[in-house]
């Protein structure tokens, strides 16, 4: 698996969750859903997807144990990737799950947007404390002391 921003795979995630349970909603069966998510899915999930769809139809494997090998290989993808293997071997319907966990991602960036939100007045006093109350100073207090020195 290749490095991403954390804030990459939750949002493909999250998108690809909707959009997997619109397709299952829709009428498709999970496997034809996992085509089109595979098509239309954002950034390096689709990328994944798309490799786990080609793999199958290559090597003949279940397509649940692809998926589940996968989710192992990418973490990020692991909850979505084993709740589509789960229902490809029992044939249990995955919409109302496939909509919490994408619930659930959403959750997850935003509390991690908010703790990091959170540093920002942390982050900012380096910059108010070493350049802008010395320029201020020098700009505003300099100037009356050397007129103060020099009558």
């Amino acid at each position: 698996m290749t490095r991403r921003p954390r804030g990459v795979w939750e949002d493909g995630v999250a998108l690809t969750a909707d959009l997997l349970a619109v397709a299952v909603a829709a009428g498709l069966t999970p496997y034809l859903a996992l085509e089109l998510a595979a098509r239309f899915a954002p950034g390096p999930v689709g990328g994944r997807l798309r490799a786990c769809m080609a793999a199958a139809d290559v090597s003949g494997r279940p397509l649940a144990d692809l998926l589940d090998s996968e989710a192992g290989s990418t973490p990020p993808l692991g909850p979505l990737l084993g709740l589509l293997a789960a229902s490809e071997r029992s044939g249990a319907p995955i919409g109302a799950a496939l909509g919490r966990l994408a619930a659930s991602t959403r959750a997850q960036a935003r509390r991690r947007a908010m703790a990091r939100a959170r540093t920002v007045p942390v982050r900012l006093l380096f910059p108010l404390v070493f350049l802008v109350l010395p320029a201020f100073l020098l700009l505003t207090v300099a100037p009356v002391v050397l007129a103060n020195l020099t009558h």
